[in-house]
């Protein structure tokens, strides 16, 4: 059996270079539709040893007031940096 990997802190993310979390919605609007509403939360607000899964559960929808929230590490940054940032049209 797999031993359950630690909590993501706040700490954690921040040597990576990530300075936002990405929060998507999980709640359902009226007629069993998904929200899919999302936006960003930057971790400057959290202390060090906060984790992703204490925030996730204060996190409530703007849109459709739902409190299942999915953060996920915002690396936007570090990826336009690797890969340059934009669009390449092929030759042809």
């Amino acid at each position: 059996m797999a031993t359950p990997s630690p909590p993501v802190t706040i700490a954690s993310l921040r040597p990576h270079g990530v300075r936002q979390l990405l929060v998507y919605c999980r709640g359902k609007r009226e007629g069993d539709w998904s929200c899919h509403h999302s936006g960003e939360l930057p971790i400057e607000q959290f202390s060090a040893e906060e984790t992703l899964r204490d925030i996730e559960r204060r996190c409530r929808c703007t849109l459709c007031g739902w409190r299942r929230a999915d953060l996920r590490p915002d690396y936007s940054r570090q990826q336009t940096t690797l890969y340059g940032g934009g669009w390449m049209m092929p030759p042809g």
